[in-house]
């Protein structure tokens, strides 16, 4: 038994490597063709075209992994059936789900390493390649940066910034609006970047600063400087309040930051679902082997990889569809976040599960 094992498991990881190499091929080249614009706009040097993809593959290499898993399921329960090394197995007295066993140990092992990637590696890395991109190749020559969709509201000014690396101190593209008791603005500064210099005080880098009449809200000074030291009171930990994309946070992060916002009266469910969907994600190669096997058994010797190839995009697409739209419930606090983050996963299964029975039976 145990080299009927290491065949079918030999023959799945095969398939599972062919079809990762190619979807992740074609993942970057899809990435590569939506950068190279800002690449060749920016003067990026081979360093850079060589580390963002480095710090991007394993967010693609997580995204592509459950469509693998799925199409190497069929690719694997397909060549057995066309080659009648099933039914010689099935005849030898080999029962069906001693055969399958192999698969679903080699999807558990795959889920085991997902659930390990999600909780530092994939959201470092994708952390890591938007530093290089947003800072070290758009920085170079960037004077002004207006894309402002993160902000929170401190006592009488209000932070905004593009974007916010705290692990490394920095914060590019940031504004700050300080405003008097009646609501009306005194000033405005803005920096191309800012960088924690130490007890939160930042070094703000090519900073230009509006001041305002409150009387008349006419401007009343304007002034352009290299560096200017600001006091913005947080520290670099503490501008996790700037990240509004739990997706790029660590699981300690996201456990850390829920619990912060439950202390001082905030809605913490958009990270709730996050913590529990991150749990939730490495569960996705187990579910795809369970829809993979009966749906490649119903088509028996006439399963073609074509034919696996369309019925995985059908499968998949069905797939994210609840994913995101059970999220979506969850954020909206309409569903608890345990079960928005789960609630996909378990239609699936049952369904897989009825399939997987019945082409028993």
């Amino acid at each position: 038994m145990l080299t009927v094992d290491r065949y079918i498991l030999a023959t799945f990881g095969k398939s599972l490597a062919v079809v990762l190499l190619a979807l992740v091929s074609l993942y970057s080249l899809i990435e590569f063709l939506e950068k190279v614009d800002d690449f060749i706009e920016h003067q990026a040097n081979l360093t850079h075209y060589l580390l963002y993809p480095l710090h991007h593959l394993p967010t693609m290499l997580s995204n592509a992994l459950p469509m693998a898993v799925l199409l190497a399921t069929f690719a694997t329960v397909g060549s057995l059936s066309r080659t009648s090394q099933l039914t010689a197995m099935l005849v030898g007295g080999i029962s069906f789900n001693r055969i399958s066993r192999p698969l679903f140990l080699g999807s558990l092992l795959l889920s085991g390493l997902v659930f390990l990637a999600n909780l530092w590696l994939v959201p470092w890395s994708a952390r890591e390649a938007e530093y290089i991109l947003e800072t070290e190749i758009k920085g170079k020559g960037t004077q002004t940066v207006s894309k402002q969709d993160l902000y929170f509201r401190d006592h009488d000014r209000i932070v905004s910034a593009a974007h916010a690396f705290p692990t490394k101190g920095l914060i590019v593209g940031l504004t700050i609006v300080e405003f008097n008791d009646h609501f009306q603005p005194l000033r405005r500064i803005q920096a191309e970047q800012a960088q924690h210099v130490e007890d939160g005080k930042w070094q703000l880098i090519n900073a230009v600063t509006w001041k305002f009449s409150p009387e008349t809200r006419a401007l009343a000074s304007f002034d352009k400087t290299p560096k200017l030291t600001f006091d913005l009171q947080r520290r670099p930990e503490e501008m996790l309040q700037l990240w509004k994309d739990p997706t790029e946070m660590t699981f300690g992060e996201l456990l850390h930051f829920t619990e912060k916002l439950s202390q001082e009266g905030h809605d913490p469910k958009p990270y709730q679902v996050e913590t529990h969907m991150r749990i939730a994600r490495s569960a996705t190669p187990l579910i795809m082997v369970l829809l993979g096997i009966p749906f490649a058994l119903q088509r028996g010797r006439n399963a073609s990889f074509a034919l696996g190839i369309v019925t995985s995009l059908i499968i998949f697409l069905v797939y994210f569809l609840l994913y995101a739209v059970f999220a979506a419930f969850g954020a909206a606090a309409i569903l608890p976040p345990v079960l928005a983050a789960w609630a996909a996963n378990i239609l699936m299964a049952l369904i897989g599960t009825w399939f997987f029975l019945r082409v028993q039976g």
